[in-house]
């Protein structure tokens, strides 16, 4: 029993073993070259897998034909294991398969590392892309054609192919259905550009998303500016009102500005009007003050020698009186 659970799996198709045989016959209905009965391999299409020390499989071959391949068989028998082998092979993350987060976990119980090797048809010659997983330290060795190469060079060659393992329409691990069954329509028309069509179809797609983003952008600033016209021509409207307002007050304050100008040359010439007739009101008293005088100067003459005869007597009174005056002190 021991010796029959240690034997290794193959789905080689040139291997002898009544198993191998069978489930290579599932796994293919053509020949490795596509040349049978009317299919041809595509860019990117599995031409070998060859797994060692993998989950189930101590060492197994599978060569997939041109057109639908199908895996059948009973629960246990390693069906979900092929599936992890092309996902982690291709560059894939442990997170698109829902399983183990340590790609360590995918190597065979008991083996310290374990191996993925893949062949893809590309025109110009086959690409070989080789996966060494060591459990110690839970690391990946890649080889590309033979030649050692980092994880990065794995994906873009693999980008190049058009092979899309985290894109659910080309590749839907069954922990992903029902992640995939709540995918929205958006989702899925973007999954399915990404999966069938050409590289610039998704890349033209976002662009026309930005571009309606755009123009919902460009429509709604053009919202807000015509419902701020409106509302401007409604302030508008309301302020005719005031401006017509400030305009008449203005056009009054420009008046009154322009009469205190004019007042003090109308004062001038109230004044002057006045100080001409105060003069001739002065001239004509001065003619009647001279004619009084003349009609007045005789007696004026008269008057002036009777004041001439009275000086002497007025002289002599004051004598007398002053006399009197010291005759009384003595007294």
């Amino acid at each position: 029993m021991a010796s029959s659970s240690k034997r290794k799996r193959t789905s080689h198709v040139n291997s002898g073993s009544q198993t191998s045989n069978s489930v290579a016959n599932m796994l293919t209905g053509s020949q490795p070259d596509g040349t049978d009965g009317g299919g041809r391999f595509v860019e990117g299409s599995i031409l070998r897998l060859t797994m060692k020390n993998f989950l189930t499989y101590d060492y197994s071959v599978v060569h997939p034909g041109p057109n639908l391949n199908m895996i059948v068989g009973a629960n246990g028998t390693g069906k979900s294991s092929i599936v992890c082998a092309i996902c982690l092979g291709l560059a894939g993350k442990t997170t698109i398969l829902g399983r183990g987060d340590k790609v360590g976990l995918y190597v065979k119980r008991g083996c310290r590392k374990g191996s993925i090797e893949i062949e893809l048809y590309k025109t110009g010659g086959n690409v070989v892309i080789n996966r060494e997983i060591h459990v110690e330290n839970n690391q990946s060795l890649w080889m590309l054609n033979g030649r050692h190469c980092n994880q990065k060079a794995v994906e873009e060659e693999v980008k190049t192919l058009c092979i899309q393992v985290s894109n659910l329409c080309q590749f839907l691990p069954q922990e992903k259905v029902g992640e995939f069954a709540k995918m929205s329509k958006i989702e899925l028309l973007e999954a399915t550009e990404k999966s069938v069509g050409p590289p610039e179809m998704y890349e033209y797609h976002c662009e026309l998303k930005n571009f309606r983003n755009k123009e919902r952008e460009q429509e709604n600033i053009v919202k807000e500016k015509s419902s701020f016209l409106e509302k401007a021509k409604q302030r508008n409207e309301r302020n005719k009102h005031d401006v017509n307002r400030y305009y008449e007050k203005k056009r009054h304050l420009d008046m009154i500005e322009l009469l205190e100008k004019k007042k003090p040359w109308v004062e001038y010439e109230t004044t002057r009007k006045e100080l001409e007739g105060t003069k001739k009101e002065r001239d004509e008293a001065k003619k009647q003050l001279s004619a009084l005088k003349q009609a007045q100067a005789p007696m004026l003459r008269k008057i002036q020698l009777i004041d001439n005869q009275l000086k002497p007597t007025e002289a002599q009174i004051k004598a007398k009186v002053k006399k009197k005056s010291k005759v009384t002190t003595l007294c």
